[in-house]
Parts: C-alpha cells; sequence; structure tokens
C-alpha cells in the first residue's frame, strides 16, 4: 500500500462513524481477506482493549467500596485534567487567535468552570453570539 493509498483511506475512515483506527482494520481486512479478513481484523483490534476493560471493571468492583480507590479516581481524574490544560497551552501557543475569540473562550471558562454553570445552556448562548461577534466584526 502505497502513502497516498493510506492516506485517501484514513480520510475515508475519518469521515465514517466510529474510530478510526477500528474502520481502517475493517476496510484492510475486507481488502486483503474479504468479509472474513473484516471480521477477524475487527475482533483483534477490538477483543484486547474490550477484555482488558472487563478485567479493570471487575477489579475495581471488588474495591470501589475503598477510599484508597476513590482517591486513585480523583488522582487520575486531576492527572487527565492537567494532560488536556497542558495541551490545550501547548496548542494555543501555536495559534494566533484575536483577542475577542480569547474573551469569549475565557468567559465560557470562567462561568463553566468556576460559576458552575451548566455547560450546555452556555454554549447554546456563546457559540451564537461569538459567530455574531466575528461576522459583526468582518462586515
Amino acid at each position: 500500500m502505497t502513502e497516498r493509498e493510506f492516506a485517501e483511506l484514513l480520510g475515508m475512515c475519518q469521515v465514517m462513524p466510529g474510530p478510526n483506527i477500528v474502520n481502517l482494520s475493517v476496510i484492510l481486512g475486507a481488502r486483503w481477506r474479504g468479509p472474513a479478513g473484516a471480521l477477524l481484523a475487527l475482533t483483534g483490534i477490538l477483543f484486547i482493549p474490550v477484555f482488558a476493560v472487563l478485567l479493570i471493571a471487575t477489579f475495581y468492583a471488588s474495591i470501589a467500596h475503598e477510599l484508597v480507590a476513590h482517591r486513585a479516581i480523583a488522582a487520575a481524574s486531576a492527572a487527565a485534567a492537567g494532560l488536556i490544560i497542558g495541551t490545550a497551552i501547548r496548542l494555543l501557543r501555536g495559534a494566533r487567535l484575536p483577542p475577542r475569540g480569547l474573551a469569549v473562550g475565557a468567559a465560557v471558562f470562567v462561568i463553566v468552570g468556576l460559576v458552575q454553570a451548566p455547560l450546555l445552556w452556555v454554549l447554546a448562548v456563546a457559540v451564537p453570539g461569538a459567530i455574531l461577534l466575528e461576522w459583526y466584526r468582518s462586515s
């Protein structure tokens, strides 16, 4: 398979519903071995992760009532939040965002993160407001 063929397949998988890698494995399995290949590729890509999650869930069910489990989940949540914030900061450093975009983002962060307003309602107001602001600015 050439790089171009791979890029085309990956692009097609990105617009299809479902995880890209699962879609790609099914397409490649079907391409090389037909329907049986597609089924085997799907089974191969999903079996280990599903088995691992079931194993972890079984283990967690046995210790869910323990305080150490609650603390471990809280620590993992904090680590995940830190990773997301770090990624956002890295992406923002390279972006040249207009100050009004940063202001809208900061306002949404404050309203949702600090005031604890429901995200859906804040986005229902902020997204049309930001679109109108950009439309007004560009005309």
